[in-house]
């Protein structure tokens, strides 16, 4: 009876002493609605936008369409989705409803906004991930024309089309 008694105390004691530790934060923290979207692209920029040197580069816009600021330190874009860490983004932000644009021409020395990798025309993938390599968002897409971009309309939602005016930094139309 002694021996029943003391096991169940000494439960006891061990779960009231595990009650007044303090809880671990989540390992994953970012938001579960993350409203960040690969949101138009061009891979056969031929006269469209000129980049900062005045070259003609593939391109690709992403859309926050969230209320808040979002910044993307550690994030990472790619061409190839088993590379999720393939370009990674310095601490930029993109501010509520805005869009944001990357230069893909494997060239880093023009900017902190040139990725290490370019689009092919005759289609790929692109992929956007969490500085934890979790999915955000991503497209397989197939054969692209010069000067047409491949974009979600409206901006943020599942419906993608070709549009021969391409609107980089702005509403799809």
């Amino acid at each position: 009876m002694i021996m029943k008694i003391f096991k169940a105390s000494l439960i006891l004691l061990i779960f009231i002493g595990s009650c007044d530790k303090p809880t671990e934060p989540p390992v994953d923290n970012t938001p579960k609605t993350l409203k960040l979207y690969i949101n138009e692209f061009m891979a056969s920029n031929k006269t469209t936008i000129a980049d900062e040197a005045g070259q003609f580069n593939d391109w690709v816009e992403l859309y926050n369409g969230a209320d808040t600021v979002i910044n993307l330190n550690g994030f990472s874009i790619t061409d190839t989705l088993g590379k999720s860490g393939k370009w990674k983004f310095p601490g930029v932000n993109i501010l509520p409803k805005q869009w944001l644009l990357i230069w893909c021409d494997e060239d880093s020395s023009q900017g902190p906004l040139h990725a290490n990798f370019k689009l092919s025309a005759s289609g790929e993938e692109l992929g956007l991930f969490t500085p934890d390599g979790k999915v955000v968002d991503t497209i397989t897409y197939g054969k692209q024309f010069p000067d047409t971009s491949y974009g979600r309309f409206p901006d943020g939602s599942a419906t993608w089309k070709f549009m021969p005016t391409p609107t980089p930094r702005s509403a799809n139309k």
